[in-house]
């Protein structure tokens, strides 16, 4: 029998056109485009906020955690703690108080109560104040403390039933530190956990923390105190997150004068960053002459003494400064005057009406960061939902502006138009602490899905 060889050029032609057909099928060229689509909202069914556990105060001092609802429904919202289930009647309006817990309280609310959840806790002794946010999956906590004179803790709270984990990236003044004891934290559901940094990872200079959740959701808090070696006395309050670096940090509620100013600029990219300190006034926003630039190495944390600068005739009508820097930076001001602790951090823009509550007392609202020309409709309310003040606030590119607020106002409704703002409501009653704005919860995300994508 004769056998035929198929020669080079039949087999290709024989073989190419089924490696074609085959790579079409793969590819999909009659596919249609996709497109990155933004989620799409949907009505939200059930929601909720966390606040830390209470702070231990100085003479029977019992903090106040206060809740309302921007939802413009009544009902009850859940009070959720290790120690049970409570609920807190709401109405349009109206603040509920009552003392905080000594564990952290996940407040909840279902159907026309999801949206716009708001809670916050407040001390008098020593003046703290914090507003209770949503799980966030990345959160920074600049300019904390595992030293003998400044200490900080970590609170992480699992407002759900299964377990969370968490892993806690540290940089400090040299780069990154390696923390055994923050990698894969793990909450089980219901339950929190306390870290304190000064026991594991004792340092004398000022850290900065990334807290990233691996797995489930976790409120995420810290309690910062200052102590005197002798003399035996301590301040305290809670250090608020900032969700992201940012190329231009706005920190509102400074309180210029005596005292001990400490910026902390913390700076996780791979190269050097430069950043410049401005002023922020009621009329301007400026660099004040002879300001140094300050540098900060890749992956590292610098503290800076702004004493002389908040301390001087120049930052006297100042009500915030704003950090301009050539990469993206974390930053937070801590300031300790007259034995009382105050701690900023760049709070997130206001784009839409929005709700926050405060203690009675001396306050005052404090705007800025506009980027255009608006208003804000500013609306502050007593306790039982009486209306105290009505008032419109213009608002303008590169200058802050304030509205002092009545004593007896719990909280406090903010309007921008024609322009997003950042703000921040300053106790003023024995030292200075902040509430800051946010956007509220008030709809659900639903992921866009395009045909054949994954």
């Amino acid at each position: 029998m004769t056998r035929r060889r198929i020669d080079v050029t039949t087999g290709l032609a024989i073989a190419l056109p089924v490696v074609v057909a085959l790579l079409l099928v793969l590819v999909r060229p009659d596919a249609p485009a996709t497109h990155r689509q933004a989620p799409a909202t949907s009505a939200l069914t059930t929601s909720s906020v966390v606040c830390p556990s209470s702070l231990d105060g100085r003479s029977g001092n019992e903090s106040t955690l206060r809740v309302a609802s921007a939802s413009g429904a009544t009902g009850a919202l859940t009070l959720t703690s290790e120690a049970g289930t409570s609920s807190a009647q709401v109405a349009p309006g109206r603040v509920v108080e009552q003392p905080a817990p000594d564990a952290p309280v996940v407040v909840g609310g279902q159907d026309n109560l999801a949206p716009g959840i708001v809670a916050g806790l407040s001390s008098s002794q020593p003046l703290t104040a914090l507003d209770c946010t949503p799980v966030a999956a990345s959160q920074w906590f600049t300019g904390v403390g595992a030293g003998p004179t400044h200490a900080s803790v970590l609170v992480l709270t699992n407002p759900n039933a299964g377990q969370a984990v968490a892993e806690v990236g540290v940089l400090g003044d040299d780069g990154p530190l390696d923390v055994p004891a923050l990698r894969g934290v793990a909450v089980e559901g219901g339950s929190h956990v306390q870290i304190d940094l000064g026991s594991v990872v004792p340092q004398t200079g000022d850290l900065a923390l990334h807290v990233v959740v691996q797995r489930g959701q976790l409120g995420v808090a810290v309690r910062d105190r200052g102590e005197r070696l002798t003399g035996g006395t301590s301040t305290e309050d809670w250090l608020q997150p900032q969700l992201r670096p940012a190329r231009r940090n706005l920190l509102l509620g400074v309180t210029p004068g005596a005292g001990r100013h400490t910026l902390t600029l913390a700076n996780d990219t791979d190269d050097q960053a430069t950043a410049t300190v401005r002023l922020v006034t009621a009329g301007s926003v400026f660099a004040p002459a002879g300001a140094t630039p300050i540098t900060v190495p890749p992956h590292a944390a610098v503290g800076t003494v702004l004493d002389d600068l908040l301390g001087g005739d120049t930052a006297k009508d100042a009500i915030g400064i704003e950090v301009v820097s050539d990469h993206r930076l974390a930053a937070s001001l801590r300031s300790v005057a007259g034995g009382d602790l105050s701690l900023l951090a760049p709070g997130p823009r206001v784009f839409t009406p929005t709700t926050a509550v405060m203690p009675e007392g001396a306050k005052r609202l404090v705007l800025a960061g506009a980027d255009a020309v608006g208003v804000a409709t500013v609306i502050a309310r007593a306790a039982d939902g009486a209306e105290l003040l009505n008032q419109r606030v213009s608002l303008a590119l590169d200058q802050g502006a304030t509205l002092d607020l009545p004593d007896k106002a719990t909280s406090i409704e903010v309007s921008p138009q024609r322009t997003a703002v950042r703000g921040v409501v300053q106790l003023q009653d024995g030292g200075s602490a902040v509430v800051r704005l946010r956007e509220l919860v008030r709809a659900g995300a639903v992921p866009a899905v395009a045909p054949g994508t994954r």
